[in-house]
């Protein structure tokens, strides 16, 4: 390195990781900057346990992030056990069920915003009117019509896909253009460091490696970063177990029940079925929580090195995107790297915080057992943010929202629903319209909807179909 303090340009950049995080950094970098860049990858050590953190169900931005990685869609139908998802069924869940799928932004009619027409005339729930939901209840999928087509009943459905951890990085992996990325022979022993950046990585042959920019991808024990930033905030512990048992079920979303020792889920893939099953851990597991930094001089902390999330929701892989995609945004060119630093903190802390509302919002719900788990994870405090948007949404279904948030106002919308929040009051400017046409207009779009999914093929047909037009499509 050339001095960190100094104008000299980065023309090193160095992935410290052997997971999922690492994978999908590298892809990233590869197929994002210039060729002059280079890009060095050393080993940090298995990280298969520490990866099924990342949970088992992606988002909808999962589909734009694979392909600016290289990723595209193909390759994870024909190379892949991944499988569609329409989103998460969350069973008995304080006595409540429902379906958070992912969705489009809601209509929006006269400046009125759809759950304040259903709050008008009493309607019992958002369900019918989300294309996902009722697809997945049924099991069946297409790809949702988009340009040409938006008054279609899918037209406003959205999908992520459930995925296999290991499976999922070895797309990644096989997306970086052969010589594009310097592979160091070893494993990362320990790191040299002055004046509050990395000197070097050294490596279990005595060999020191130097680079300009240094990404710590190496999961919760933060090789890298941890000598920076060893301050860690949070103190709930979890464990996970998983086991795969074959399945022809391609259900097209995951589902999640309560136990008394936590919550179990199980996630449909291509011919096999994930279960996981999530309890507190009083042992060395994994410790939910962050840095309070993410860029500390010339290291950046990415996925688990920064930051590891309870994988409920599809958070763990939506900050895993996002952690990339605000490094690529602000790449240093020169080795002077406060400005970016602090901004890049600035963004990791809003979304790790703004992630963490829709998580906790789940265990502000009545009826939730009392074991060790629950009540580490109730015990911890609703943040001031998460009481307003509790309360103003039951007092008269107002979205509070703030900058950025990772998850959309539809997320929240089918969240509080789901939880049972119904708003005391709607909004005035709903009682312009006529209650009657109002009725008519929902039964219409449910009506609609219903009749669209009714004429959709089973998930596992479509896939099974889909994969032999690719694959006479690449012959």
């Amino acid at each position: 390195m050339q001095g960190f303090e100094s104008s000299a340009p980065v023309g090193r950049i160095l992935v410290c990781g052997s997971g999922l995080a690492a994978e999908m950094t590298v892809a990233a970098l590869a197929a994002q900057l210039p060729s002059h860049v280079a890009i060095l990858r050393v080993d940090a050590g298995d990280q298969h346990r520490s990866d099924l953190f990342y949970g088992s169900v992606t988002a909808p931005s999962a589909y734009g992030f694979n392909l600016s990685a290289g990723v595209d869609e193909r390759r994870l139908i024909l190379d892949s056990d991944t499988s569609f998802s329409w989103g998460t069924r969350y069973a008995d869940w304080g006595g409540r069920g429902w379906m958070q799928g992912f969705a489009l932004p809601f209509p929006v009619i006269d400046g009125v915003h759809l759950h304040q027409y259903l709050a008008l005339v009493g309607a019992d729930g958002i369900t019918p009117y989300v294309a996902g939901v009722q697809a997945a209840r049924r099991g069946v999928f297409v790809h949702p019509p988009r340009e040409g087509d938006g008054q279609h009943p899918l037209a406003r459905a959205e999908y992520g896909y459930q995925f296999d951890p290991a499976d999922y990085a070895a797309l990644f992996a096989a997306a970086v253009p052969a010589g594009r990325v310097e592979r160091i022979a070893g494993s990362v022993v320990g790191v040299d460091v002055a004046g509050g950046a990395i000197e070097g990585v050294r490596l279990d042959d005595g060999r020191l490696v130097t680079a300009d920019l240094y990404v710590d991808c190496s999961g919760p024990v933060a090789m890298l970063l941890s000598a920076l930033a060893p301050e860690w905030h949070g103190d709930r512990r979890i464990a996970i177990e998983v086991e795969d048992s074959a399945s022809a079920d391609e259900a097209p979303l995951r589902t999640v029940r309560v136990s008394a020792e936590g919550w179990q889920s199980e996630t449909p893939l291509k011919e096999r079925v994930r279960r996981m099953r999530v309890s507190a851990s009083d042992g060395a597991e994994v410790l939910l929580g962050r840095r309070s930094r993410g860029w500390v001089g010339n290291c950046v902390g990415i996925g688990q090195a920064a930051a590891v999330v309870e994988p409920l929701t599809p958070a763990p892989m939506m900050l895993l995107e996002r952690d990339i995609e605000r490094l690529l945004t602000l790449i240093p060119t020169r080795c002077d790297m406060g400005v970016e630093a602090r901004e890049y903190d600035r963004r990791f802390a809003d979304d790790h915080d703004h992630a963490g509302l829709f998580q906790r919002a789940f265990f502000t719900a009545e009826g939730l057992p009392d074991g060790p788990y629950w009540q580490a994870a109730k015990a911890q405090a609703v943040p001031e943010k998460l009481a307003r948007k509790l309360s103003m949404f039951a007092d008269r279904g107002v979205l509070v929202a703030y900058d950025l948030e990772p998850f959309h106002p539809e997320d929240w919308v089918i969240l509080h629903l789901g939880m049972g929040l119904r708003p005391m009051r709607h909004d005035r400017l709903a009682d312009r319209a006529d209650p009657v046409r109002v009725r008519q207009f929902l039964s219409k779009m449910a009506g609609d909807i219903e009749a669209a999914v009714a004429k959709l093929p089973p998930a596992r047909i479509y896939r099974a179909q889909l994969e032999q037009y690719l694959k006479r499509g690449m012959l």
